[in-house]
């Protein structure tokens, strides 16, 4: 079976573009049930960005 969800470890710079690609993806889109779970995938990535920035500074 083909697991869809890519659970590899990121660096900070592709997060970052990730994130920046998801926020403006939310603000263009109408559709609600699209917007949402783009909502939904920004904010876990919003969390594994940081999760490597406070892991960097210790």
């Amino acid at each position: 079976m083909v697991n869809p969800i890519d659970s590899t470890p990121n660096d900070l710079l592709e997060l970052a573009e990730q994130c920046l690609a998801l926020a403006s993806a939310v603000l263009t889109i109408d559709e609600a049930s699209i917007k949402e779970s783009l909502q939904f995938i920004l904010h876990e990535k919003m969390e594994a960005l940081f999760d490597v920035i406070y892991r960097a500074e210790s």
